[in-house]
């Protein structure tokens, strides 16, 4: 799967933060990402434009449109906006739009870090998903039972040097990946899986914060 910056004004950037704007749209004349490029289910980097990066949200069900006319912009118009939230001028400059792409926003939440990503004047950008600081993993019953984590999507950036881990209490620790596996060698996962209430499907989130640096947490699964 892919992962994908998408670069917003900032604005937009809080509607989608306060859950007014459930529906990110792109209407353009000439066809581009995320055109063609973006599939249910993939994750997605919000980073205002000249700005830092604010939020994350996962794809849910999307919708694309090509040979656009005018009258065609009016209709999307009409059925989109109030989950789009674009004002009349937003809709009056993409009206000779002839290709549109309209991607309902779901686990939306605020996250202040993002991708490495090709600076230009593009708003969208599509990488590949080993780039991403975000990476979950879920845990299975033998997990929890005996007390370990393995984390299978890892990159071989992440395999290849030893770990920090920033825990939600505070603490940090130091380790590494078991040579050939998949495995973290810290064995203190079983006390945060009983803290937090751990069960099979929950996941443990890291996220990069600095070289070799991550932020731990532990995600129930949503009801």
């Amino acid at each position: 799967m892919s992962i994908h910056v998408a670069i917003l004004k900032r604005p937009y950037v809080k509607l989608i933060l306060s859950g007014q704007k459930t529906v990110e749209s792109r209407l353009t004349r000439t066809a581009q990402p995320p055109l063609r490029s973006i599939k249910s289910g993939e994750r997605l980097f919000i980073k205002a434009s000249s700005g830092p990066f604010m939020g994350t949200a996962v794809a849910g069900p999307i919708e694309q449109h090509e040979g656009l006319e005018p009258r065609d912009i009016q209709r999307l118009c009409r059925r989109h906006n109030k989950a789009v939230c674009g004002d009349e001028g937003y809709w009056e400059l993409k009206k000779h739009s002839r290709f549109a792409v309209f991607i309902h926003l779901e686990q939306v939440e605020s996250i202040e870090v993002g991708p490495v990503y090709p600076k230009s004047m593009r708003a969208w950008h599509v990488l590949d998903e080993s780039l991403s600081p975000l990476l979950e993993v879920p845990l299975t019953d033998g997990a929890i039972r005996n007390r370990y984590l393995s984390l299978a999507g890892a990159s071989e950036k992440m395999r290849s040097r030893p770990l920090t881990l920033l825990l939600p209490d505070g603490t940090e620790t130091g380790t590494a990946f078991t040579p050939g596996k998949a495995m973290l060698r810290w064995r203190g996962w079983g006390t945060y899986y009983s803290k937090h209430h751990m069960t099979p499907g929950d996941t443990v989130r890291f996220v990069a914060i600095g070289p070799g640096r991550y932020r731990v947490t532990f995600r129930k699964q949503a009801n």
